[in-house]
């Protein structure tokens, strides 16, 4: 072989995306070397036919014959009108697929595997994930739009330091654990305890930049929970601040409503943002880390391990715990 042929068979070998020519490339260069067919063979577990075959092919067609070329395959089992057909019972039945298997057969009289359904939603961009709960139904749109705006002011106003922006809202802790998603060995379930116990409520401040305090109470969380408790985060105010909280009945009721001045004296400016949009409330992103990551699964052992737990997060929440808000 000429030393122009030599590396390019070199180049294939070692840079090719795909691993079939690679090891062509090298049982040719092995050949040229010297070694005899059957050694060939034996190095990459093949039989002395198929070597054989890999040479030829170097011999009558050069580097193209080392190559794969497309091959025609199985007829697809959906296709056109039918694949449309089938996305759109996937989207009317997006849960039970064997539903749409159905509806197929008995519609159109296609018969197909599960598999192949799968194969098809995933080619279309689908993927099997988790349904989220959703409030955005309930929600009236123009008043969702004047709070993003008025928010995306406040933001601002943040970033330019005229004001701090804080978020406020309340959040429970059982033994009764939210089941998160974790890695798992094949055959065997992770298994975390659950039982009833006491409820510990968190009254949460975080801002953008991750400034967290709370306070944390084991009883029922009342309007007058809430009012000493934002009473006590007024103490450490250092500029004027407005505090984002959503339409709990604990901040519209009466004692509420009527302590909303007194702060506004003291330079905190109370902020509801719309009815049924906890998006805009980022302390909800504080509530599901703690939930569905930082909780180690021994917290649900007891509910000593579970105060210690979550008292150890939230001391250190802006420190080892950080969240980087859009």
């Amino acid at each position: 072989m000429s030393p122009e042929e030599i590396q390019t068979l070199e180049e294939m070998h070692k840079n090719h995306p795909c691993h079939p020519p690679r090891i062509r490339a090298h049982a040719v260069l092995l050949s040229h070397s010297g070694l005899r067919l059957s050694q060939i063979a034996s190095v990459y577990g093949v039989c002395r036919q198929t070597a054989a075959t890999w040479l030829h092919a170097w011999e009558d067609e050069g580097i193209c014959g080392l190559l794969d070329w497309p091959r025609s395959g199985r007829p697809r089992i959906l296709s056109g009108e039918v694949e449309r057909a089938t996305l759109t019972y996937v989207d009317k039945s997006p849960r039970p697929l064997k539903r749409v298997l159905a509806e197929l057969l008995g519609n159109l009289g296609t018969k197909a595997s599960l598999a192949t359904l799968k194969r098809v939603c995933k080619g279309a961009g689908l993927c099997w994930k988790r349904v989220r709960k959703s409030l955005r139904p309930k929600r009236n749109p123009e008043l969702f739009e004047q709070s993003r705006q008025q928010l995306s002011g406040l933001i601002e106003k943040s970033r330019q330091g005229e004001i701090d922006l804080f978020y406020f809202d309340e959040s429970g802790f059982t033994l009764e654990p939210c089941v998160p998603y974790a890695w798992q060995p094949r055959g065997e379930t992770i298994e975390v305890p659950s039982a009833k116990s006491k409820r510990l409520n968190v009254l949460g401040f975080v801002s953008r930049e991750c400034s967290f305090t709370s306070v944390v109470v084991e009883g029922t969380v009342t309007s007058a929970v809430v009012v000493a408790s934002i009473d006590h985060f007024v103490t450490a105010l250092r500029r004027p601040t407005s505090l984002v909280l959503d339409n709990a009945s604990v901040h519209t009721s009466a004692e509420f409503l009527e302590n909303i001045g007194r702060w506004q004296d003291k330079g905190l400016t109370i902020v509801p943002i719309a009815p049924y949009s906890p998006e805009l409330n980022i302390i909800e992103i504080v509530w599901r880390k703690i939930k569905y990551e930082w909780l180690p699964f021994s917290a649900y052992a007891s509910f000593q391990q579970l105060k210690d737990s979550l008292f150890e997060i939230l001391a250190n929440i802006g420190k080892s715990h950080v969240i980087k808000f859009a």
